[in-house]
């Protein structure tokens, strides 16, 4: 059953406000209100219901400044930037925000971006990871003229705007800093996600001339610190030489690669040195500090928005 709780999570306000605008309390504004009752009435969330007519509510929807977005998650620092990074200029250009979490799937994406049109939203903010992100733009196209932006890595479009870091940049600043620092043994850990900076890597390597060995090249279904915690285990437990360094998917992983490194009772970046990329703020606090690869976070946010 729902709760106040999940309709602020939708809404991206506090619970107090929910219930307010349930309440139809004067402090509330009236868009405010029929935003809230519209997530509540799609969660099932009984409520008492105003006596206004239907054409007060329709002429609400279509003067309702609100702005939809499509994120894979929250669960990493990444996505949690740009999220809050997009709220706040969305609050400064004085709309609302509707987040819908996809999970990677490409379904819900089809399903929230529907629904989102169904809320008449002024514009859509869609972030994706997914490879089929060019079919969902096609069939968008075809039947859709509210404004969409795209933040996708994997999007190849003349319709919409896009913006995307460029992934094999980020990898050749890194692996380029380790050579630097005279590293030629450099190995790499990453989820299954994460597979185009694997690639990126690979190629890398290859453009410096560099040795790659598979056991020093491990790839996790596991996500964030433990999948960092997995891989550089098993890279510390194959047998054999081992690299001078290592370059991480993100920087959640890297974290997780440190904590292993310290348990076999090794130290970063004495025996190994560890990289990550995204510049997430626990980064500065990890022990030792992560050396990591920034993108900008907040252009993009801003961009997208201004788009």
């Amino acid at each position: 059953m729902a709760t106040l709780k999940d309709i602020a999570k939708i809404a991206g306000v506090n619970v107090s406000t929910v219930s307010k605008a349930l309440r139809d309390a004067s402090d509330i504004s009236e868009q405010t209100k029929l935003q809230i009752k519209k997530i509540a009435d799609e969660l099932g969330y009984k409520y008492k219901k105003s006596d206004k007519p239907e054409a007060y509510y329709e002429h609400a929807i279509n003067n309702f400044k609100t702005i939809g977005i499509i994120c894979p998650e929250v669960a990493s620092n990444y996505y949690t930037e740009i999220i809050n990074i997009i709220a706040q200029e969305t609050r400064k250009a004085g709309y609302l925000c509707i987040i819908c979490f996809t999970d990677f799937e490409p379904e819900n994406e089809k399903h929230y971006l529907k629904e989102l049109l169904n809320m008449q939203v002024k514009g859509i903010i869609f972030i994706s990871e997914s490879f089929e992100i060019n079919n969902i733009l096609n069939q968008y196209k075809e039947h859709n003229s509210t404004p969409l932006v795209l933040m996708s890595p994997n999007a190849v479009t003349k319709d919409f705007d896009c913006i995307k870091i460029d992934d094999e940049y980020g990898i050749k600043l890194s692996v380029q800093h380790l050579i630097e620092k005279g590293h030629t043994d450099i190995g790499y850990i990453g989820d299954e996600l994460s597979n185009p900076r694997l690639e990126a890597f690979l190629r890398v390597m290859e453009e410096n001339k560099l040795k790659i060995n598979k056991k020093w090249i491990q790839v996790s279904s596991e996500r964030f610190e433990r999948c960092g915690y997995e891989t550089m285990s098993n890279i510390l437990m194959s047998g054999g030489s081992l690299p001078t360094a290592v370059l991480a998917a993100y920087d959640d992983i890297a974290i997780g690669a440190i904590r292993a490194v310290n348990d076999e009772g090794l130290k970063v970046p004495d025996d190994i040195s560890i990289i990550g990329i995204d510049n997430i703020r626990s980064t500065v606090y990890s022990n030792p500090p992560l050396t990591t690869v920034a993108g900008p976070i907040v252009e993009m946010g801003k961009n997208a928005l201004k788009l």
